[in-house]
């Protein structure tokens, strides 16, 4: 099979995480040759666990095989391929994929991201891979995973299981602090994990280096995000080239120089829109945008909506970010 970077949504830029099921009926395979495929071969920059909440099958994480058994839990790194196949095709196969940014805990710049995050990208933390309930601590982290999938409405997906191979769920309307409950699980998940975490090696210098550079243009961006920015100038606050300084501004934060800077600015600007009386025009200029057209358009694909509907307290888009508000 090709190993495909995987494109579907996970979440929101607001709230980066996404949860999948995927139901595989008996005698049904992704593939002719597929071995019982029930999880192409892919990747994609996120974290993501893997559930299996009915049936027997073998995951395979950057090319080591695991025998999986019924409600055990399976941990996907940033960037591994990974797939899943049955040995047996006459069962059926549930499972629920958990996917979320290595931003979801906080930024680059954030305490959290460099000494529990960082770590586990570069390779120095290797975490364990499969949880299963006969060890204590890893039995607290398959009730704590799938508490968070309690908290997502499966309605839609059972009514028509195959309409979408693995489509994301959305969070129940009636449950309040939701997302409090994820973000905590996660965070109490992530600690059990770097408890028993094995140190592989410490980061080269370089790689230290960049981090701190990084970190300087991030601060430089928040204190001049209403002026014109050239990438050269964000560059030249961390003493690095333009292309060197976009690649690793990019291996850092998942986004391009100036893809973080618009999503700034935009949240800037929901600030004052939230919090001042001042006219969308003059909230454009003060973000750092030259007019309202190009400002109107970044907002509505940053937000779901227009500045004036999120002023106005109304949403157009369905899945808009927890920042929009809804009537």
């Amino acid at each position: 099979m090709d190993y495909d970077f995987e494109t579907l949504s996970h979440g929101t830029s607001f709230f980066p995480i996404g949860i999948h099921k995927t139901v595989m009926p008996p005698n049904y395979s992704l593939g002719e040759n597929a071995k019982y495929s029930i999880l192409y071969s892919h990747w994609h920059p996120e974290f993501e666990f893997f559930y299996l909440a009915r049936g027997d099958c073998v995951f395979t994480v950057g090319g080591v095989e695991y025998p999986i058994k019924e409600g055990e839990v399976v941990f996907v790194p940033s960037g591994a391929l990974h797939s899943a196949y049955r040995t047996k095709n006459n069962c059926q196969s549930v499972f629920y994929a958990a996917v979320f940014s290595r931003l979801f805990f906080g930024s680059p710049t954030d305490v959290i991201y460099e000494k529990y995050i960082s770590p586990v990208v570069s390779g120095e933390l290797k975490f364990n891979t499969v949880f299963r309930r006969n060890v204590p601590w890893q039995a607290e982290i398959i009730d704590l995973l799938t508490e968070i999938i309690s908290l997502y409405d499966c309605g839609p997906y059972d009514r028509d299981p195959l309409h979408g191979k693995h489509p994301e769920l959305f969070l129940k309307s009636d449950e309040s602090g939701a997302e409090i409950t994820i973000k905590s699980n996660l965070l109490r998940i992530w600690k059990l994990l770097v408890t028993s975490a094995e140190r592989v090696r410490q980061p080269k210098s370089a790689d230290r280096l960049n981090r701190e550079r990084i970190r300087q243009a991030i601060d430089f961006i928040h204190r001049h995000y209403a002026e014109p920015l050239t990438l050269e100038q964000i560059a030249s606050e961390s003493c690095m080239s333009r292309e060197y300084f976009s690649r690793v501004f990019k291996a850092e934060t998942l986004k391009t120089p100036f893809e973080y800077l618009i999503r700034y600015r935009i949240s800037r600007a929901m600030e004052l829109l939230d919090q001042s009386d001042m006219s969308i025009t003059e909230i454009a200029g003060k973000c750092g945008f030259s007019g309202t057209g190009y400002f109107n358009v970044k907002f509505s694909e940053i937000a779901g909506c227009t500045p004036r509907e999120y002023r106005r307290g109304r949403a157009v888009n369905h899945k808009a970010a927890p920042g929009c508000k809804y009537g």
